[in-house]
């Protein structure tokens, strides 16, 4: 690339930038949209099934794996004794990491204060 293009780029950036900055600041489509703090961390904490939720307050329970249980029976069970908040979402990590086909039979002891990656380790071991 020679050096007029790339002084023709850089026009079109700035050209461009500038179209996009006028419209933006130019129609007060800014204005009061500032998020509360609590908006903000919401948005800036993004939903990660790995991150352990320290707030909740810890509880056990022991879930008993039977044979040809499936990851959905199992995702209920953990959703109704409040380990985990989301069945489905528990499902599809299992499913999509492919631990439901890894589940052993036998009783485990689980908390609420799991990751979905703790509780999959758990129930494949």
């Amino acid at each position: 690339m020679n050096k007029a293009r790339l002084q023709g780029l850089s026009a079109g950036i700035i050209f461009t930038t500038t179209i996009f900055a006028a419209f933006y600041y130019g129609t007060d489509k800014f204005e009061g949209t500032t998020p509360s703090v609590e908006e903000a961390k919401k948005t800036v904490q993004p939903k990660d099934p790995d991150k352990v939720l320290m707030e909740k307050e810890a509880s056990t329970y022991t879930i008993k794996v039977k044979t040809n249980m499936t990851t959905a029976e199992i995702a209920d069970l953990l959703s109704k004794e409040k380990i985990i908040d989301d069945a489905a979402e528990f499902e599809a990590y299992m499913n999509d990491r492919d631990f439901s086909k890894k589940i052993q039979i036998g009783e485990f002891v689980v908390t609420n204060n799991m990751t979905y990656r703790q509780l999959a380790n758990t129930l494949t071991h």
